[in-house]
């Protein structure tokens, strides 16, 4: 049949569950015996652009599943621009890129024959239930794992993915960040270190706590530029540590908000703003104004435009 000839996939699969949707389309068109660059072109997908919210009914038809399953599982363009959604979430584009993100777990990978939802996002950078990061290179050919491959399990190489040896476990504040994000995105439990991050982080959207924790973490000490420390965090491991320090840091500041002015040199303020002025949640903007008032003023402000702070707790409380 000729690219984009409407016609079904004979061999129908069940969605797995926090399946994401290019997971589904790599095992449906494996299944189907149909290679992926040939699927895709068929499909009409775009691989580095979010799919229109429309056309996945026809995406689903074509691949003989469920097309209110399959909807909220793609990277959809939102009617703002640069925004997208995923699993009902709203997310800055930069958070959920299409472009570089078939890394995965593979524990999971072996274990499920499945690629998660959290997987599309910048801020999925590891494992809970495995606890190590998430490998986005072929540990026996280096090169980035493609979405093009045999199966969901198996490099272009031809190698089986398997964990990478002697690689550190996962801080404790990475692993908390990651049972949440499950939770949020996947209702999915992924185990009970969820009670180590703060509060406040818990009722921020997904959008809003990741750009919060790395404007608060991007930065391990005060001499680098905001472009390079960017630059610098672009690996899962290397993300997780500015996790891991954003949501440390945050949690010493929910503690005694006075502390906040011992990280005024090395908080990216200009993300703070931009969230500041461009937010998924009301309680992302409140908090973000919230910080960089404080940081600005010196001070702690003691009263926001909810009323007055109780003592050791943030404005986002307040009603």
């Amino acid at each position: 049949m000729a690219a984009n000839e409407p016609r079904q996939l004979p061999i129908p699969l069940e969605l797995g569950e926090a399946e994401s949707g290019l997971g589904f389309v790599v095992r449906a068109l494996r299944a189907n015996g149909v290679p992926f660059d040939w699927g895709v072109r068929w499909l009409g997908l775009q691989r580095h652009r979010p799919v229109d919210p429309y056309e996945v009914r026809r995406i689903a038809w074509a691949l003989n599943v469920d097309a209110d399953l399959l909807r909220s599982r793609f990277v959809t363009r939102d009617g703002n621009a640069g925004w997208v959604r995923l699993a009902g979430h709203r997310l800055r584009r930069q958070s959920a890129s299409n472009r570089l993100y078939a890394k995965l777990c593979p524990h999971c990978v072996r274990e499920t024959g499945r690629l998660r939802l959290t997987w599309l996002l910048r801020a999925g950078v590891g494992c809970p239930w495995h606890g190590y990061s998430l490998i986005w290179r072929c540990p026996r050919c280096n090169q980035a794992i493609a979405w093009d491959r045999p199966d969901v399990d198996i490099c272009r190489c031809g190698f089986p993915f398997r964990a990478v040896r002697d690689v550190p476990p996962l801080e404790p504040e990475v692993c908390a960040w990651l049972t949440w994000l499950e939770e949020a995105v996947c209702r999915t439990s992924a185990g009970p270190a969820r009670h180590l991050l703060p509060q406040a982080l818990t009722h921020l959207s997904v959008d809003g706590a990741f750009r919060i924790v790395e404007a608060l973490g991007v930065h391990a000490s005060a001499n680098a530029s905001v472009r390079s420390a960017l630059a610098s965090a672009s690996t899962p491991p290397a993300l997780g540590a500015v996790i891991a320090r954003g949501v440390a840091r945050f949690r010493t500041i929910e503690a005694d908000p006075g502390s906040l002015q011992q990280f005024g040199s090395i908080v990216n303020q200009v993300a703070l703003s931009q969230l500041a002025n461009d937010f998924a949640a009301p309680e992302d903007h409140t908090l973000a104004w919230w910080l960089l008032l404080a940081l600005r003023s010196g001070v702690d402000p003691g009263r926001t435009r909810a009323g007055a702070r109780p003592k050791g707790q943030l404005p986002l409380f307040l009603t």
